[in-house]
C-alpha cells in the first residue's frame, strides 16, 4: 500500500474520531447546548503538506460567527536550490535552461489574508469559501548566463526580485478533532494577478561590444512565457525587467489548535 494512501485513510480515521468525541455545553438541569467548539473562536494552524517543498505556512483564523471568520497566513521558504529541480529536468528538454537553473537558489515569503464563509454549522467548521489576497515575494541568485563569442565563453550571475499580488478563491473545508484540535482541508484555491521583476549581473570584468552583444542575444533566447520582458546590457553586466501574469494554487491540510 502506497505512502499517499496510507496518509489518506490516516486522516479519514482522524476526522471520523473528532466527530465521535464532540462535547456540549450543559445548563443547570444537565441538558446540552451548544457544542463546546463554538465558544472557541480562536484558531492557529500549521500547514505540514507544504514541506513537501520546504515550504512553512502558518495561519491564525477568529472566528467572527456561525457564517463568517477572517484568516491571516503567513509562508515562507528558507533559502536554498530550486524545489525538485530534478523533476522540472526530466519534463524540459532544455539543457541551456538546466545548466542555468542548477546553481540557483531561491527564497520566499508570502501574506495572505481571507474572508471565510462557513455553511453548514459553521463557527468555524466544515465547508467553507474563502476570497484571499496575496502578496508573494520571490529572491533569486545565482542564475547563471553562458554567453560566447568566436574567442571566448563567459558567465554571468544573475539575482533579483520577483513580486507578485494576486487574488483567488478557496474552497476547503474544516473538522474538528475533538473541542480543542482542527483539521483543515485546502481543497483548491486558485489564484491569479500580476508580477513585477527586476534581475541584475555585474561583470568581474568589463565587456567588450561583441560579449556584449552576446550576452544580450543569450537572454533573449531565454524566451520567458506569457510576460513582457526588457533587456540593458552594457560594459558592467546586464539588466532584466519582468512584467506579467502571476498565477497559483493554494491547497493542503494543516493542523491546528482552537481556543
Amino acid at each position: 500500500m502506497t505512502k499517499p494512501i496510507l496518509c489518506m485513510l490516516l486522516l479519514t480515521g482522524l476526522m471520523g474520531f473528532g466527530q465521535q468525541i464532540e462535547t456540549y455545553e450543559l445548563d443547570d438541569q444537565g441538558e446540552e447546548l451548544a457544542p463546546i467548539y463554538q465558544s472557541r473562536k480562536n484558531l492557529v494552524k500549521f500547514n505540514f503538506t507544504g514541506l513537501l517543498l520546504k515550504n512553512y505556512q502558518f495561519q491564525g483564523e477568529r472566528v467572527l460567527n456561525k457564517t463568517f471568520s477572517l484568516g491571516l497566513s503567513y509562508g515562507f521558504m528558507p533559502k536554498g536550490g530550486i524545489p525538485w529541480l530534478d523533476n522540472i529536468e526530466s519534463l524540459v528538454d532544455d539543457e541551456d535552461l538546466m545548466n542555468t537553473l542548477g546553481d540557483a537558489t531561491i527564497s520566499y515569503n508570502a501574506i495572505t489574508p481571507e474572508v471565510r464563509i462557513y455553511m453548514g454549522k459553521g463557527y468555524g467548521k466544515g465547508f467553507y469559501i474563502a476570497p484571499f489576497y496575496r502578496h508573494s515575494s520571490y529572491k533569486f541568485e545565482h542564475v547563471n548566463i553562458e554567453f560566447s563569442t568566436d574567442l571566448t565563453t563567459r558567465e554571468l550571475s544573475m539575482g533579483g526580485d520577483l513580486k507578485g499580488n494576486t487574488f483567488g478563491l478557496l474552497l476547503g473545508t474544516q473538522f474538528n478533532l475533538g473541542n480543542s484540535l482542527v483539521l483543515d482541508w485546502w481543497i483548491l484555491g486558485p489564484h491569479y494577478g500580476g508580477s513585477k521583476g527586476n534581475f541584475k549581473g555585474t561583470s568581474d570584468q568589463p565587456l567588450s561590444q561583441q560579449e556584449q552583444d552576446a550576452l544580450l542575444e543569450e537572454l533573449e533566447s531565454l524566451d520567458i512565457p506569457l510576460v513582457d520582458t526588457e533587456y540593458t546590457v552594457d560594459s558592467t553586466g546586464a539588466t532584466t525587467v519582468i512584467d506579467g501574469p502571476f498565477a497559483g494554487i493554494r491547497a493542503g491540510f494543516s493542523l491546528g489548535l482552537r481556543f
